[in-house]
């Protein structure tokens, strides 16, 4: 490693002078202890000044050659070594590049007749895996801590006590673990902590830089022992916070080496190494306390994910901040939106930090679109290209002259208008810096007791920026509409969906469902009215938003109330998830749904079932034939229906309360074949009836509608004279198999033989009214409109 610090490599720029002025060729130790000297920022500098003719002496010994170049010098043996010996100093200070303290250290080894002393700040210098969280805090770089009084005032009990004062933060990604840390930063900075925890340093380790470099063996205990001589260093002052603590366990372990954990293990243990940890609470359990050595020496603090109202004063707080970054506003609707629909939308991560990453996306998508140009502009942009084409063409086109005058005229006025409020926004963002940047300075001078500069700021500079801030009317403000288009981007779920009220959207479902699903009215009733509870918060919102067992006889409609119920939620019927439960009769196929136990293939993969939901929790999940299951199939129904929740075989819990759970089922009586325990925990059992002849009717016709819609681009409009009609009723419709072969003689009688009779004449027009001969081919009459 010969990568030096500013201080160091200006010293050999001098030094590399002084041999070309010298015509030396090789450059040694002593034209690097030349540059050090004449370096003023230098320790060597300060020390060995008057030792300046010694080094005289020895320069005018070194041979000389003719004219030279830099790129000719080469370094001595003697430096080479000096140079190594200071890489090792580093790499066991923790530190990628070298200082003049580095080289100081084997100093006498080369001027055995000179004397320098290394000054005790510079023996124990921040490793570069470190980061001091005072001073972030300080520039005031770290984000405001709102709502955690409770957690930080238990981590400073702890920091407090005589034994055991290494509180560790357990709690699920994104509660907000490592801002604790953070906010105690703050407050230590501003003195507001008890006395005994008054002064100290937090320093955040960068395990990904303590592991750097560090491949072959003995290097990793060089920078672990480098971390314990720094924290020694400080003497009590230093507090050391591991976020993702569990990762120390086996850092750094090669063959016959200590990992991280062993080599912190004594340090805690002898009170030299005050420390904070965070992880997640599968982690501790994982990792932490299976070493027990380890974990008595922690106190476990538990950050439970905060309320929807607390993740919204967060928000707040955050507001400001996320402001002058993105340059926008972001309105109070905004906050409050993020925050209930990421809650109820996203339900695998964890408020604040879901509301934080939704209002962050947002604002950088409204950010992008004020900096881009205005999709009207893009459009008049083209318009006025297009034309000056069409005019080089025609030069003498007077009335396409005046058009191009004319839109060019309004794209400029367009365009400074569009650029005066992207200035202004800039503006806006400027003068919102210069203010966060005067509050932090306000509260700094409070807290220094530095009045003069707290009153001017206080009531001179803010209020004016403030009064110059209402003087600006911003056009790009962060709306409830940018946030449901992020929640939407990130679930499938249509930004209408996610927009509109539940209410609104579930009052309609019945109507919804009656039009497209024929014939079974008392059945869909009884769907709308158990999804209308659970939305209005009626039911237990834990378990699923419905859970049903459909039975009846083939074509009926089963399948497809849940394809239609699908699209009426979702837009399409891609949230739809089908297990035809036919495949999974034997045993082992069932456990393929939660996935494979650890040791057997597959087992990385996760369940079918699981792994769908994970990916899209809010989906409709149909299980076809669920007669045809294996009877284990029955223990994993209950669980999804009864709790809400399945857990895979991975050990993750996914959560099903928003799904619907639709189970179909051809036999006529549930009490046959499915147990009484199941039955009791399903919100219905519904019975779907066989379909009459007036239902087959109003099927035919809806799929005549369908057909005339696909033919308006043609002018197409058709009619099936009533012998026509009664042909496709009697071929397609069958008591045993309901209306499945309906599709299939609509196909077979109509629209086989039109696609031939339009190919044949493509210049059909007008209305038509089919009938269908004795041969099976298409008679056709004109309707007189």
């Amino acid at each position: 490693m010969n990568n030096f610090d500013p201080i160091v490599t200006g010293s050999i720029e001098l030094a590399q002078t002084e041999a070309i002025k010298r015509k030396h060729n090789e450059l040694t130790e002593y034209h690097l202890l030349w540059g050090l000297i004449k370096n003023p920022n230098t320790i060597a500098s300060k020390q060995l000044k008057s030792e300046k003719k010694i080094l005289i002496g020895l320069l005018d010994q070194l041979p000389t050659v003719g004219k030279i170049s830099l790129s000719e010098i080469k370094p001595s043996p003697n430096l080479s070594e000096w140079f190594t010996l200071a890489s090792s100093e580093a790499i066991q200070a923790g530190r990628d590049t070298i200082n003049e303290a580095d080289l100081l250290r084997n100093f006498t080894k080369y001027f055995p007749q000179l004397k320098v002393e290394i000054p005790e700040d510079q023996e124990t210098e921040q490793p570069d895996f470190l980061i001091n969280l005072n001073e972030l805090a300080e520039k005031g770089k770290l984000d405001p801590v709102i709502g955690r009084a409770t957690e930080i005032r238990r981590v400073q009990e702890i920091l407090c006590r005589r034994t055991k004062n290494n509180p560790v933060l357990v709690g699920a990604p994104g509660v907000g673990k490592t801002a604790i840390i953070e906010g105690l930063a703050g407050l230590i900075q501003n003195n507001q902590v008890p006395d005994i925890i008054l002064g100290k340093q937090i320093y955040t380790l960068n395990m990904g830089m303590l592991m750097a470099g560090t491949k072959y063996r003995g290097e990793f205990e060089e920078k672990m022992n480098a971390l314990i001589r720094f924290i020694k260093g400080k003497g009590r002052e230093a507090i050391i916070f591991i976020d993702e603590i569990h990762l120390i366990i086996g850092a750094g372990k090669t063959d016959g080496a200590m990992d991280a954990a062993n080599l912190l293990k004594p340090a805690l243990a002898r009170g030299e190494l005050n420390c904070i940890g965070a992880t997640t609470l599968e982690e501790y359990k994982k990792y932490i306390e299976t070493d027990s050595a380890l974990e008595r020496r922690f106190h476990q603090v538990l950050v439970s994910e905060p309320t929807k109202e607390d993740t919204i004063q967060i928000l707040v707080g955050l507001k400001e901040k996320l402001e002058i970054h993105h340059g926008i506003e972001i309105t109070e609707e905004a906050i409050v939106s993020a925050v209930y629909l990421s809650d109820q939308y996203i339900s695998d991560r964890y408020l604040p930090d879901k509301a934080i990453d939704i209002i962050d996306e947002a604002a950088a998508g409204l950010k992008l679109s004020a900096d881009s140009m205005p999709p009207d502009l893009a459009v008049l942009d083209s318009l006025i290209r297009s034309k000056k084409i069409l005019i080089n063409a025609n030069p003498q086109n007077k009335v396409l002259k005046t058009e191009i005058s004319e839109l060019e005229n309004q794209f400029n006025h367009d365009k400074k208008e569009w650029e005066g409020k992207v200035l202004e926004l800039k503006k806006v963002a400027q003068i919102k810096q210069q203010l966060d940047k005067a509050n932090f300075l306000l509260q700094k001078a409070e807290t220094e007791g530095d009045f003069e500069t707290a009153s001017r700021l206080k009531y001179g500079d803010i209020p004016k920026m403030v009064e110059t801030l209402e003087t600006f009317d911003i056009s790009w403000k962060l709306v409830r509409k940018n946030i449901g288009e992020v929640i939407a981007r990130a679930t499938g779920v249509p930004v209408e969906r996610v927009l509109r009220t539940q209410q609104q959207n579930l009052l309609e479902l019945e109507a919804y469902l009656n039009r497209h699903v024929l014939g079974q009215t008392e059945a869909i009733a009884e769907i709308s009215d158990t999804l209308i509870a659970a939305h209005a918060g009626l039911t237990d919102q834990s378990r699923p938003l419905g859970s049903f067992l459909i039975m009846g006889p083939s074509g009926v409609g089963k399948t497809e109330t849940a394809k239609v119920l699908s699209r009426f939620l979702f837009g399409d019927e891609k949230h739809l998830f089908r297990i035809d439960l036919s495949e999974y009769s034997e045993r082992h196929a069932v456990a393929k749904l939660i996935g494979a136990p650890p040791g057997y293939v597959g087992y990385e993969k996760g369940g079918i079932l699981t792994e769908a939901i994970r990916r899209n929790p809010y989906s409709i999940i149909l299980f076809d034939e669920i007669e045809k299951a294996h009877p284990d199939f029955s223990d994993i129904l209950l669980q999804i229906i009864d709790d809400g929740r399945l857990t895979d075989a991975q050990g993750r819990v996914v959560n099903f309360k928003n799904c619907v759970i639709m189970a179909t089922s051809n036999l006529k009586d549930h009490e046959i074949f499915f147990k009484n325990e199941m039955i009791g925990r399903l919100d219905a059992v519904l019975y779907f009836n066989h379909l009459n002849n007036e239902i087959i009717h109003q099927l035919i016709e809806r799929e005549l509608e369908l057909l005339n819609e696909k033919l308006q681009d043609r002018e197409l409009q058709i009619q099936l004279n009533k012998q026509f009609y009664e042909r496709i009723l009697q071929s397609g419709f069958d008591l045993k198999y309901g209306a499945r072969p309906l599709k299939n003689a609509f196909n077979r009688m109509l629209i086989k033989p039109l696609s031939k009779l339009i190919l044949k004449e493509p210049d059909l027009k007008g209305a038509l009214m089919l009938n269908l001969n004795q041969d099976n081919l298409l008679d056709v009459k004109r309707i007189d409109s």
